[in-house]
């Protein structure tokens, strides 16, 4: 049953980091496609030819995009890897814990015994020893 439980919390954690990476990957591609249309100097459609105004609020658009994205890429990546940290953290303990809970169960197991024992010794005429 304990082991259920160590994999029900992986499991949502693989989630949640899947939703990141996710997330990482989507804005890694509208970033690249931001650099692309930069690099080949991309312009407003709609700019009169020869403004170059525009052009230049066009190029600053795309980049306050790009570095916002950048961002937010940033702030993804630390997340998951704070997530990531904090599950491994979480499996440590739940398999320390399970372990711990093992070894008690194996004592009570033993004491219990050792007790029906000798209160079968101690009153062997005694009835409902075993309960």
């Amino acid at each position: 049953a304990h082991g259920d439980l160590s994999r029900r919390n992986t499991v949502g954690m693989d989630v949640d980091v899947a939703t990141f990476e996710a997330r990482a990957e989507e804005a890694e591609r509208r970033i690249a496609a931001l650099e692309l249309k930069i690099s080949e100097g991309a312009t407003v459609p709609a700019a009169p030819a020869g403004d170059a105004a525009a052009g230049d609020e066009f190029k600053k658009k795309f980049y306050d995009q790009l570095v916002s994205l950048r961002l937010e890429l940033g702030k993804s990546r630390v997340e998951r890897d704070a997530m990531i940290k904090q599950a491994e953290e979480d499996k440590a303990k739940i398999e320390k814990l399970e372990e711990e809970n093992s070894a008690m169960s194996y004592r009570i197991t033993h004491l219990v015994r050792a007790v029906r024992e000798e209160m079968a010794k101690k009153y062997p005429e005694a009835k409902n020893v075993d309960r």
